[in-house]
């Protein structure tokens, strides 16, 4: 079911959960939809704008790369919100996260397999799923149904709950952990309407912030900084912190990057650079290419490390 939101714009206008205008007439039909299509299992990516942005393949994003990763073996879901801070995605995570449903029956699964009625012409009595597995082209891989399990979360914030006071967007570290803990209970909790057993669980704390490049263009728009790296590097410490208390795998994304960025500073000579962190950020808080590939690579060891079994095997 694809359910929509009311707003302030035209009375002739609605606006999904991302913001996006559409049209009255479009958003009640959709409202009145509940479509069955064939899926992969899942991979959700869940996070601010570094999630956003990372479906941009000109970027090298990260979420891109994962899709490529595990072409035909799962479908991967960007739900990035530029600007959310983890309380502010905390309010729309009902509509964001899976609902736990009944598996559905093979009556039902017969009804909208489309190759069961090739099965039927063919007077063949196996269960549907079964013949249309067999049918699958990609024998070696994952066959795509109309149950599917979200098998990885990776849940990426930190970035903007981290700014300073002043700003809307500044959630305090504590609130930031505990709201880290609430994603994560609501999958893991039996009684939660989004229990996802099966779902292995990535926190990934928030990249480095470059502060003079960031002290550069708040001095361009006459305003102060809203990001300092110290602090971001506090709330990076706390999602770890909460990760390691609920046994789910992380990734130190910002030791990480310190880690390059100061081989990189090793190497270079050039007073110019900005502290050698421009090269692995765009804007000094979000990742261009070489960022992304650095937490590509983060995210592949993890998951090599944690789960072998979800390495895919190309044809």
């Amino acid at each position: 079911m694809i359910a929509y939101t009311t707003c302030n714009g035209p009375s002739s206008m609605f606006t999904g959960l991302d913001g996006r205008f559409m049209r009255r007439d479009v958003a009640t039909t959709a409202v009145n939809m509940t479509y069955s299509y064939p899926t992969y299992d899942i991979l959700m990516v869940l996070g601010d704008s570094n999630t956003q942005f990372a479906n941009d393949p000109a970027k090298n994003g990260f979420v891109a790369q994962l899709a490529e990763f595990y072409q035909r073996q799962m479908d991967v879901l960007n739900r990035g919100f530029r600007g959310y801070n983890t309380s502010r995605a905390r309010e729309i995570i009902g509509s964001v996260l899976p609902k736990t449903s009944v598996a559905q029956d093979s009556t039902t699964t017969d009804d909208i397999s489309p190759l069961f009625k090739f099965a039927k012409k063919l007077k063949l009595t196996t269960r549907a799923d079964e013949i249309t597995k067999a049918l699958w082209p990609y024998q070696k891989q994952n066959y795509p149904g109309i149950s599917n399990i979200l098998q990885l979360i990776i849940i990426l914030f930190g970035t903007n709950d981290s700014r300073v006071e002043w700003s809307e967007a500044y959630n305090p570290i504590d609130q930031y952990a505990e709201d880290l803990q609430y994603f994560i209970t609501l999958l893991q909790d039996p009684d939660s309407e989004h229990y996802s057993p099966d779902a292995r669980i990535m926190i990934i704390t928030p990249p480095v912030v470059g502060d003079r490049k960031i002290q550069e263009l708040a001095k361009s728009r006459n305003t102060e900084p809203e990001w300092y790296n110290n602090r971001t590097q506090t709330y990076a410490a706390k999602a770890i912190e909460v990760a390691q208390a609920a046994n789910v795998a992380y990734v130190d994304l910002h030791t990480g990057m310190e880690d390059v960025v100061a081989e990189y500073r090793k190497n270079i000579s050039s007073t110019d650079v900005l502290d050698g962190y421009d090269n692995y950020l765009i804007d000094g808080i979000h990742l261009n290419v070489n960022g992304s590939a650095i937490l590509f690579g983060l995210i592949h060891d993890t998951i090599a490390k944690n789960w072998p079994e979800m390495i895919p095997l190309k044809s």
